[in-house]
């Protein structure tokens, strides 16, 4: 396929500066194997390590309360993003200004392309979710997380989340930040520093869904297991919850959650606290819902647990009811994390033996370029690369936040 560039003299560039969306990644995330991805012959799988906490009690003889430890793992790959162009002799020398024209929009695309991934990966990975109008579902979430952490807190919201804000005559509090991270954030809200992520779903709830999970019961809960990238180098197989419901014929959409009765989030150290636990769909499914594996037992590691702070036991359960919050309306969404939740890192070399490389700097994300000449067919070919190892690595420490919609009914004057 040949290019078709536009040359003729009288047409002129439209240079429109693309919105940074970097800042998912590279905003309290921490690189937690700094200087180990290379040459260390570690693979390109990492396993990220929950720490266990024993049980806590009173009294003198402890013999009814020793804690065995025992360390959860998570696992991240590093994965490559690429794109691939084909130029030939003349096009960079006569009809193209190479770094304006070429390099930056597709430097821009590759880096969008990981946020993207990311994000998509991410969802169904939070262990609460809180769900709303107006202010109130940022608030909790931020507070939620305030009191599992001191450390600072970050929100990647649909940009539409601002809007619905501005129409009910309120807006965030802005702060301070470096130049390169200024551009899309809304501001401070809650202790929270609020950012624009252009990549979150959207959740739309009909009245017959709504109707439908404020009626349905829990059948079952199992732990089985699925194959991701399927079809990929990337392929292999991830524990999940299949949480089973009553009604055969409700629909889930990937990111919607689902509240139980009597099954409570746990903090960082595996206490419980004052919210329900979320299950968060990782994919679409009809009379069930899937999602990440939790941890239900355990001390320092779980996930959830009932009531009374003790573990839950998922096969003996007795159809407990689901505690519906989401009515009738269409969501937008946004992911809150406590500093250091998130990794991301990427490799600075690539191993391009027979082509000439490059790299740059795209939103402070390294991206290399490799470039392959082909003398007798005159052709360039020249490749954009990320590889990255990035997603969320402590689930407890993540929330999701679904905002309904409330200017859906407003009519223009």
């Amino acid at each position: 396929m040949a290019n078709t560039f536009v040359t003729n003299k009288k047409t002129d560039l439209v240079a429109l500066r693309a919105a940074e969306a970097a800042a998912y990644l590279t905003v309290g995330s921490k690189a937690y194997f700094k200087d180990q991805l290379e040459g260390k012959r570690n693979g390109r799988s990492y396993e990220f390590v929950i720490r266990d906490a024993g049980e806590y009690a009173e009294g003198v003889d402890m013999s009814n309360h020793v804690s065995n430890l025992v360390e959860r793992k998570v696992t991240k790959d590093i994965k490559l993003g690429n794109i691939v162009i084909d130029t030939n002799l003349l096009e960079k020398v006569t009809d193209v200004e190479w770094d304006k024209e070429i390099a930056y929009p597709n430097g821009k695309k590759l880096i969008n392309g990981v946020v993207k991934a990311t994000v998509d990966s991410d969802i169904g990975l939070q262990n609460t979710a809180f769900v709303g109008t107006g202010w109130m579902p940022l608030s909790k979430a931020s507070r939620f997380l305030g009191s599992i952490s001191s450390d600072k807190r970050y929100a990647f919201v649909d940009p539409m989340i601002d809007s619905v804000m501005a129409a009910g005559g309120k807006s965030f509090t802005p702060v301070e930040a470096e130049p390169l991270y200024k551009t899309g954030m809304l501001g401070d809200f809650s202790g929270t520093e609020f950012r624009e992520s252009q990549f979150m779903p959207n959740i739309d709830v009909s009245a017959d869904l709504a109707n439908k999970l404020a009626s349905a019961t829990v059948s079952s809960i199992a732990v089985s297991s699925i194959t991701i990238d399927a079809g990929t180098e990337y392929e292999r197989s991830v524990d999940i919850n299949v949480i089973t419901l009553s009604d055969a014929s409700i629909q889930i959409k990937k990111g919607m959650p689902i509240f139980i009765d009597g099954f409570y989030a746990c903090d960082t150290v595996g206490d419980k606290t004052s919210s329900l636990a979320a299950f968060v769909a990782a994919f679409d499914a009809t009379g069930k819902l899937i999602t990440y594996k939790k941890d239900f037992t355990g001390v320092g590691t779980r996930e959830v647990c009932d009531a009374d702070g003790k573990n839950i036991d998922i096969a003996n359960i007795s159809s407990p009811k689901l505690v519906n919050t989401l009515t009738a309306g269409n969501y937008f969404v946004g992911i809150f994390r406590i500093d250091g939740a998130m990794e991301f890192e990427t490799l600075n070399k690539l191993d391009w033996s027979n082509a000439d490389e490059s790299s740059d700097s795209v939103e402070g994300i390294k991206v290399l370029e490799g470039r392959a000449v082909d003398v007798v067919k005159g052709s360039n070919k020249t490749r954009w690369a990320v590889a990255s190892l990035a997603g969320i690595v402590e689930p407890r420490a993540c929330t999701l936040v679904l905002v309904k919609d409330s200017t859906a009914n407003l009519v223009a004057m």
